[in-house]
């Protein structure tokens, strides 16, 4: 079967730059699946994407779909005909759906559940140019687009307007009409750089021939393009470069010929914390920042130019008077926020609404500094420091620097505190007290930070769920998965050691309403199993000490509990202790025994008394030993011989019925003993 190369390339208006590479991916996958679906083979595929169009290169397509052997199966024999031997209506409806107009066509098919009529037919395969329209309209409408725009009198909607659509097959245009615009083989160059309209011969010249036309259509080599040229700025500037990924990708989403220039600002304006200036440079302008080798912020910045000037220094000059009012504005709101003090901007807090039915920021405040005090006590932490650090942390809200760069929250509450004299543990905690602000993100740094962090993510888990608002499927406006996340990570990486069900107990007494947080606390364990999966601990083994006797209280006291539990199962005689603690709680839940106690005056056999004697000793070794986990494993492990010998001398289930309920008590005792630990039951070997 013939194959060439498909080339498709959409051409629009100005497409949203923070979504564009996750498009371009998006139309490559779709495409691909059409394609698939479709039945049309193909070896390989390629994305490209810039400001104005996405495309898709696909390569080795066949041309056609292979022949399709049809297998329809309707009624069953005894459905089909009536007592005469007519066909009946069902036999006729369904011959007819299958283009049949004689129901005498039709096969018969036996099967061990009867024998029933069948449709068999072979179909040439359709042609790609038939198929063609369908597969790209379904994979442009599978597009992961927030908001779709409508343009015109017409009623299509895509993420922009579209102006022309490149669809070719080798060195044929296949016909089609997308989103309003008929195919063909014309796309645009630069805006600025070409005359406009360019030909492309052949599928597998787009690339080419657009270079030609001052574009760099390849995505990722537009991206390393742009970064040698930055790098070899910042050598030239004796710059160390701080390169940030996201804002690497927006940048190359914003230009399809990149030229790297470099610029200069007052060095007056390194009064202002850099945090502020980098957010002015990046978040307005997406200019990249250099430092010296200590890590100090440069009066320098580079630009990536969409266009070839014939005079880089008009550019630059252009660059440099857009960013000084920038950097003015930033100079000016630090001052003016410097001139305030941390407890006159919490009282302004007053009249700032954090949730309607849970209060103001003051009020959050005031719950998150209760909470770190009560935290700090129970990890042997500063409590003075944490209280204070809980009160005032959220007081930047008010600044007018947060409100022009909301990414400096907390950033700059720091620097506020540190103008006012506050202790350097308290300015630390209210910078990092947002932290980690995603997956995988950077923690807390000192224990009074973890706190705080902690006091500020659980008050807002507990508070949403406190009024019925928990995440759903779709909506997670508070980002309680990620808080969720957070209260995790910080208790064990950080080591902080906690009892999860107190503090979110304590946190749900601020509240005016009683509340249980027994469904909080399930919520944070359910996101808690999600992260060990990630860390490649096997969703048995966190259960398994999920449903122990102790269940979770400290995450942090969990964690050596689950990573013990974890190294326990390739220990030689894990198997036969799994399979025993399965075979004791089957039969415990079968006759539904909960509680009772051991009689040694009813031991008939040498192996009753052995294993009570053994779990008495493990017993008295956990109450009163400081056991490291792997020596209760070690002993729980011990237990393996004199378990195999009391399930092959002795018959649990006895007529005699003061011997049963005695020998099922000490299937009790043995569970109960294992059960401290981790339920070894849920295991899987």
């Amino acid at each position: 079967m013939p194959a060439d190369t498909l080339l498709f390339e959409i051409g629009t208006e100005e497409l949203p730059p923070k979504s564009l590479k996750s498009l371009m991916q998006a139309l490559e996958e779709n495409l691909q699946k059409q394609l698939r679906q479709a039945g049309l083979s193909f070896s390989a595929s390629r994305a490209f994407a810039t400001p104005r169009r996405m495309a898709v290169e696909v390569t080795d397509l066949a041309d056609q779909q292979a022949a399709q052997a049809i297998e329809r199966r309707g009624p069953s024999v005894k459905a089909a005909f009536d007592e005469s031997g007519a066909p009946t209506k069902a036999l006729i409806g369904f011959a007819r759906s299958c283009g049949v107009e004689d129901p005498g066509e039709l096969e018969r098919i036996a099967s061990d559940k009867g024998e029933w009529m069948v449709y068999r037919d072979n179909r040439e395969g359709q042609n790609l140019s038939e198929l063609i329209e369908g597969i790209i309209e379904r994979s442009l409408a599978d597009l992961p687009i927030e908001r779709r725009m409508r343009w015109g009198a017409s009623r299509m909607e895509f993420v922009r307007p579209v102006h022309w659509v490149v669809l070719m097959y080798g060195t044929e245009v296949l016909p089609a009409v997308v989103l309003g615009q008929t195919s063909g083989r014309l796309t645009r160059g630069h805006r600025f750089m070409s005359s406009g309209e360019v030909e492309i011969a052949s599928a597998d010249q787009y690339l080419g021939t657009l270079e030609k036309a001052s574009v760099i259509a390849d995505f990722e080599k537009r991206r390393e393009t742009i970064i040698t040229q930055i790098e070899d700025l910042a050598e030239d500037l004796k710059g160390q470069l701080q390169v940030d990924a996201a804002l690497l990708d927006e940048v190359t989403s914003l230009v399809e010929w990149p030229r790297a220039l470099a610029g200069d600002f007052d060095k007056s304006f390194l009064d202002v914390p850099e945090e502020a200036l980098i957010s002015a440079m990046k978040e307005h302008q997406r200019y990249f920042h250099l430092t010296n080798e200590q890590g100090k912020l440069l009066p320098c910045f580079i630009t990536v130019s969409n266009i070839e000037s014939k005079d880089p220094s008009a550019v630059v000059a252009g660059n440099e008077r857009v960013i000084r009012p920038r950097l003015s504005d930033a100079s000016f709101f630090y001052k003016k926020d410097a001139a305030t003090t941390m407890d006159e901007k919490l009282n302004r807090l007053k009249s700032v609404v954090f949730q309607s039915e849970l209060g103001t920021f003051y009020d959050k405040a005031a719950r998150i500094s209760s909470l770190a005090k009560f935290l700090s006590a129970e990890a042997g932490a500063d409590e003075t420091a944490a209280a204070r650090a809980g009160l005032i942390c959220k007081s930047d809200l008010v600044s007018e620097m947060v409100g022009e760069f909301p990414d400096l929250q907390g950033i700059m509450g720091g620097y506020y505190a540190e103008k006012c004299g506050e202790p350097a543990e308290v300015c630390l905690a209210i910078r990092e007290h947002y932290l980690p602000i995603s997956s995988g993100g950077r923690l807390p740094s000192s224990d009074i930070a973890s706190i705080v962090a902690l006091a500020d993510k659980i008050d807002t888990v507990v508070g949403l769920f406190s009024i019925g608002q928990p995440p759903t499927g779709s909506r997670d406006p508070y980002a309680l998965r990620r808080q969720s996340l957070g209260i995790t990570r910080i208790c064990i990486e950080n080591q902080i050691d906690i009892d999860l069900g107190e503090a979110l107990d304590h946190a749900a007494g601020l509240y005016k309403s009683e509340f249980s947080t027994e469904g909080v606390k399930d919520y944070i364990l359910d996101r808690l199993s999600g992260w060990y999966t990630e860390q490649n601990v096997p969703l048995d083994v966190f259960n398994a000490v999920r449903n122990s006797a102790a269940g979770i209280t400290s995450l942090l006291e969990a964690d050596g509990r689950i990573r013990s539990v974890q190294q326990f199962r390739e220990h030689e005689l894990a198997p036969g202790l799994i399979a025993a603690n399965k075979r004791v709680s089957n039969i415990l839940k079968k006759l539904d025994v909960k509680t009772g106690s051991i009689d040694p005056a009813l031991f008939c056999e040498t192996a009753e008394s052995r294993l009570a004697e053994q779990i008495h000793l493990v017993q008295e070794a956990f109450t009163t030993g400081q056991n490291s986990y792997k020596e209760k494993f070690e002993k729980l492990a011990d237990l393996q011989v004199f378990i195999d010998q009391y399930f092959d001398d002795v018959m649990v289930m006895s007529e005699d019925q003061a011997l049963q309920h005695n020998r099922l008590m000490m299937l009790l005792a043995l569970r109960s003993l294992f059960l401290e630990v981790a339920d070894f039951s849920l295991l899987q070997t």
